[in-house]
């Protein structure tokens, strides 16, 4: 799901592919949070189509709802980088598929551009069903969508038939609105009655200081704040990179401990970034004995440079935006080549150096293969018009030891 007001944040090396995974996960549960969205609820009258573009539809198709009255209409809202709707898109596909000859239309519509879009479809997976372009966002508006992925479930009469998610829509569903019959909604579970009276429990103040380590088994729970640290099943090595600021590929921990896993929350009572890492070097130290030190070291780096016989299929961007990441992909509306390949490092897991010379902000959208890291590079070259390669280079990393517990 998406939001129009993200907090804007450095990918780099402070938080790493934990927390952009958190963002992601995050950004899906609000959508439009500076507007309220009108209500539509089930046997209303379907709003009416407001995309700018259709694509994968039939070219005699004229864009309205009205057109596809006596069908049922499966309406997806989605985003290119949401993961869940991304894991929704093999469902409905195989829907497509087995509904095609069927009086049932599939529209995943998004709030993105064309490229972006196409971009998705060509590298990462494809769609089935028609694709609706609602670039302004006034389709989302209509149908209320305040997160996703969201699903509309339109009847032959043209009406609101459901109101739901896409895992939520299977065939049995779909029989029913063929059948003309009304889908009945998911009963509510009913807590039995009890006359046993409950003692309201004692109100625990927050606390101002807090610090805890602790083994913990391995996960993916991170947040980090300007007063707050918190994370679960964290390895000692990345918690090092956070709490000395330096990307976590740049990290070298010469102790058994470094992949041992802990549960880790340090807590100051005032907005003190400095403060809070300082307090998190010290714990650690407390904790392992743990000793840091600089030195250089010759290794295999990805350099990033921008060829001038080459055309730049960069896009300029006005302003500064928040950047997103995940294991196959990397974009923003408004970022600098160096954060993209801070991102692109955390990712990647192998040091990225921007040579590009490049000076202001960018869009990028960069898609590669997850299981063939080697694509990345390709895809570079071939999205961006951009050139990545290995290179020998003496870089400076932090070296850590403990004394082992």
């Amino acid at each position: 799901m998406k939001s129009k007001k993200i907090k804007k944040f450095k990918v780099g090396h402070k938080w790493g592919h934990v927390s952009i995974f958190v963002l992601l996960i995050v950004c899906c549960l609000s959508l439009y949070t500076q507007e309220k969205s009108p209500v539509i609820k089930v046997g209303d009258a379907a709003p009416p189509f407001s995309m700018e573009k259709l694509l994968q539809a039939p070219d005699n198709f004229d864009g309205k709802l009205e057109s596809l009255r006596g069908k049922v209409v499966v309406l997806e809202f989605w985003a290119t980088w949401c993961g869940p709707c991304r894991e929704a898109i093999p469902h409905l596909n195989e829907l497509v598929e087995k509904y095609r000859q069927k009086s049932v239309q599939f529209i995943s519509i998004t709030d993105e551009e064309e490229w972006q879009v196409k971009k998705y479809l060509k590298y990462v997976t494809a769609i089935s069903g028609w694709i609706g372009l609602d670039t302004d966002g006034s389709m989302n508006k209509a149908y209320g969508i305040s997160y996703i992925p969201r699903t509309i479930l339109i009847d032959q009469e043209g009406k609101i038939a459901a109101i739901t998610y896409p895992f939520s829509v299977d065939s049995q569903s779909l029989d029913k609105l063929l059948a003309r019959e009304t889908l009945q909604p998911p009963q509510k579970k009913v807590l039995p009655e009890t006359s046993k009276e409950v003692e309201p429990k004692e109100e625990i103040e927050q606390a101002l200081v807090e610090l805890v380590i602790r083994p913990s088994k391995p996960s993916i729970s991170m947040s980090l704040s300007q007063n707050r640290f918190r994370a679960r099943g964290m390895t000692l090595h990345k918690v090092v990179s956070i709490a000395y600021d330096i990307s976590f590929t740049r990290v070298k921990g010469v102790t058994p401990l470094a992949n041992n896993t802990y549960e880790v929350s340090v807590q100051i009572p005032h907005d003190d970034r400095n403060a809070l890492l300082s307090l998190l070097q010290k714990s650690l130290k407390t904790a392992f004995g743990l000793k840091v030190h600089k030195e250089t070291r010759e290794m295999d780096v990805l350099i990033l440079t921008a060829p001038k016989d080459k055309k730049l299929l960069l896009r300029p961007a006005a302003k500064e935006m928040h950047i997103r990441a995940d294991t196959y992909l990397i974009n923003s509306q408004g970022t600098t080549l160096p954060f993209f390949c801070n991102a692109l490092e955390n990712e990647l897991q192998k040091i990225v150096m921007d040579e590009t010379h490049l000076k202001g902000l960018y869009e990028f959208d960069l898609y590669w293969n997850p299981d063939n890291p080697n694509s990345v590079i390709s895809a570079v070259q071939e999205q961006l018009g951009l050139v990545l390669k290995t290179e020998r280079r003496t870089i400076e990393v932090l070296v850590f030891e403990t004394e082992e517990k």
